[in-house]
């Protein structure tokens, strides 16, 4: 009996590599997911705002009652979301430096809508914007290789 073997050609598409840049998104990403959820933490467990020192008056014109909402997408999406495309950078899944721009655009969007309907600032509002667009802007040259390699393997 004879056992074929069937030679697969080398997949084009790479894998993303741990790279300086790779390294500083998944970082990043880290450090959001752990702000994140910490910052969601205390907006579910108290949707007054009262533990953060947020008046509820922030929330006017918003379609939120209360800030438990915010936080459930606060810790959710930017928190555990952060953490899990952290865990498939390092995993080096196809997919993890595009989820990381998406979550850094994600990021900045989030900070401008929340600027526009509470009408003020804090220290953390800069700080995370400028992770978010630190993400976006790493994550392009961290996965730039991949989508040449989608690109060339297009029929």
């Amino acid at each position: 009996m004879t056992v074929a073997v069937f030679a697969t050609a080398p997949d084009p598409i790479p894998r993303p590599t741990m790279n300086r840049a790779g390294r500083f998104v998944v970082g990043l990403l880290v450090l959001l997911g752990l702000m994140a959820i910490a910052g969601g933490a205390a907006l579910v467990y108290s949707p007054d705002g009262s533990f953060m020192h947020m008046p509820m008056s922030w929330l006017d014109g918003s379609p939120f009652p209360d800030f438990f909402v915010p936080g459930l997408i606060l810790g959710g999406l930017f928190g555990l979301g952060s953490l899990a495309v952290a865990l498939l950078g390092v995993r080096c899944w196809r997919i993890a430096p595009f989820l990381a721009f998406a979550i850094g655009c994600g990021q900045m969007i989030w900070i401008v809508v929340e600027l526009a309907i509470i009408k003020g600032i804090s220290i953390l509002h800069p700080i995370c914007f400028g992770i978010g667009l630190a993400i976006a802007v790493v994550s392009v040259s961290w996965g730039w290789p991949i989508f040449l390699g989608w690109r060339a393997a297009r029929p």
